[in-house]
């Protein structure tokens, strides 16, 4: 696998890779952005449950305001990496190593450069769509899952729901169904989609700084309020094309483990179409800061839904 060293690269070496960041913290703090191009941004929705920790969702926002065009790459969580020749699902290098190292790891696959992260636990997913008064969305199919032991109850009809932060959370974590977790990339990139679509809405555009501001309080981010605020003034047009796809590969099972092997060649023809700006200069990422020790998982649960 194509993961094996990586993190010997990433200790001992630069990465250089295509442009994924058009911008830097001082032209910012200048105020002389002028045309910000493509920024990408690792997004991980985080399972806290018992201590876990573990990244439940997972994907690369290119977000580009010059051409009015946000990119989504979804990653199942059952991806395998190799790390010092261990094989792990991806979602479990958060917990173990950081954001960090996850970040360099799609970095190397995609062939691109992740400018920010933004991490988010169920409470905050929670707190930042009530803030934003909810999401309406057209649920296609019935979905009924109840878990008591884990107090987790979805139950929805379909058609057009208005879901508050609760049953938003329900509704992109649902997995219950013959599609397991493709079919909840799926609706999850339904779910982006239709709240992008409100975010741009001339009538919501005006409240948006109130509501970073206090969504900013509910996340990790290594995003500045200045930064968030410069990247939505960037979108001159309230029309945004929005592209969504997943990681290419193959579910597969190695040593009665069930993974999901991505295709490189194709992910890197995915980072050089939806999530590099070939206008700006080629930059390179320097690592430095060494891996964080391996951390003991706090509960032997295993990892559900």
């Amino acid at each position: 696998m194509f993961f094996a060293g990586v993190i010997n690269k990433w200790l001992f070496s630069s990465i250089s890779a295509p442009a994924g960041a058009n911008w830097t913290e001082m032209s910012i703090e200048e105020g002389g952005y002028g045309r910000i191009g493509n920024i990408n941004v690792l997004v991980l929705g985080v399972d806290s449950v018992d201590g876990t920790h573990r990244a439940d969702t997972m994907f690369v926002l290119g977000i580009n305001p010059a051409k009015a065009r946000v990119s989504m790459l979804s990653v199942p969580r059952d991806t395998r990496v190799l790390i010092s020749g261990r094989a792990r699902k991806i979602n479990e290098i958060l917990p173990r190593y950081g954001q960090s190292v996850l970040r360099s790891l799609l970095e190397d696959l995609l062939n691109i450069q992740i400018s920010r992260y933004v991490e988010v636990d169920f409470q905050g997913f929670i707190n930042v769509i009530d803030e934003m008064g909810g999401i309406d969305i057209d649920i296609e199919k019935p979905m009924h899952y109840d878990d008591n032991w884990g107090k987790v109850h979805i139950h929805f009809d379909p058609g057009k729901n208005h879901l508050d932060g609760r049953q938003a959370l329900n509704y992109v974590r649902f997995r219950a169904d013959a599609a397991a977790d493709l079919g909840r990339i799926k609706r999850q990139q339904q779910f982006i989609k239709v709240m992008l679509e409100k975010v741009m809405q001339p009538g919501f555009v005006v409240k948006l700084p109130q509501i970073i501001s206090q969504a900013y309080e509910h996340i990790k981010t290594d995003f500045s309020l200045a930064e968030l605020f410069t990247l939505i003034k960037g979108f001159e047009s309230y029309q945004v094309k929005f592209l969504n796809t997943s990681l290419p590969g193959e579910a597969r099972y190695i040593d009665k483990i069930s993974y999901f092997l991505p295709y490189r060649d194709k992910s890197m023809e995915i980072g050089a179409s939806h999530f590099s700006d070939l206008a700006a200069v080629e930059l390179v990422a320097s690592f430095s800061s060494p891996v964080e020790p391996e951390k003991q998982p706090d509960s032997s649960r295993p990892d559900e839904n």
